[in-house]
């Protein structure tokens, strides 16, 4: 697997173009909006046949021809990229190389109650989702919200220290406030919850949101979800929403924003902190791979 250069992701932007799922996280990478890295698997003739894609935050695109990536090809990627400081949540497109990669970590669906943990691998589904804006219309409808709702500034985007935060996918306060756009809703002096524009491309502006847990279940994350979300319409954007479809919170106030489950879509935990050894011995050999 070769690792490449950022001068040369943008060649792969014609490959992503045929990728059907949300995949704007990768399109980041590719065109330099974050550092993140690439790797490519090339076929015989020096293609590129399979394209690994990793953004920063721990997200990671796996796309290409499922049909010139032999499973000896999937396994070497998989030991290859193994090492990593942080859990990495895989999505592969088109269906059957999510088919095939999944055949050769030999998962099996990962229970619904079953927390993102431990050293192996696990298999979860994201449900990306459509916008429908009648539904939205509806659930808008007689909204007041209870608490302050401001918009993100460069001082607010220091600030917000979330697993999800805007910092997470964006170079600096500055390159937001260009490209992107958010809201918080406050509880006294504290940031109960943002809704914030994780990616924005051409018509598209993806919902990155989260709530502080001391602040759960109050409405802030639908208040700061209902202003970015009347931004977008404002500014003649679709607003988009993807997640963990175990992530009931998210799958929840999505359908109560008026979002709609378009696809499921196998969604690989690979862990943090497993050498490539890991993925050579150990639990590897005792599952049944479509080498055997």
């Amino acid at each position: 697997m070769e690792a490449l250069k950022p001068a040369q992701f943008a060649a792969l932007l014609p490959m992503l173009r045929q990728v059907t799922i949300n995949h704007l996280f990768a399109r980041s990478v590719l065109e330099c909006k974050i550092d993140g890295r690439v790797w490519v698997h090339r076929d015989a003739s020096g293609a590129p046949a399979l394209v690994w894609v990793a953004h920063p935050y721990g997200m990671s695109l796996l796309f290409g021809d499922a049909a010139r990536a032999s499973p000896a090809a999937l396994q070497a990627m998989l030991r290859e990229r193994a090492a990593r400081a942080e859990d990495e949540w895989l999505q592969c497109s088109p269906p059957p190389l999510a088919d095939a990669l999944v055949a050769a970590l030999g998962l099996a669906p990962t229970p619904s109650n079953a927390a993102p943990e431990g050293d192996a691998p696990q298999l979860f589904t994201r449900t990306n989702f459509r916008f429908d804006a009648a539904r939205y219309a509806h659930a808008r409808a007689g909204f007041c919200a209870r608490h302050p709702i401001v918009e993100i500034d460069a001082a607010l985007f220091e600030r917000i220290d979330f697993s999800v935060a805007p910092r997470r996918f964006w170079r600096d306060a500055a390159q937001f406030q260009r490209e992107g756009a958010g809201y918080c809703s406050i509880a006294g002096a504290q940031i109960a919850a943002c809704a914030f524009a994780s990616f924005v491309f051409d018509d598209q502006l993806e919902i990155g949101i989260e709530t502080h847990p001391d602040h759960r279940h109050q409405g802030h994350a639908f208040a700061a979800a209902i202003a970015l979300i009347d931004h977008c319409l404002q500014t003649g954007l679709t607003p988009v929403w993807s997640c963990r479809k175990q992530n009931t919170g998210s799958w929840e106030l999505a359908q109560k924003l008026g979002f709609v489950p378009s696809i499921d879509l196998p969604y690989l935990r690979l862990p943090a902190g497993v050498g490539a050894g890991a993925f050579a011995k150990g639990w590897w050999d005792n599952r049944q791979t479509l080498c055997d």
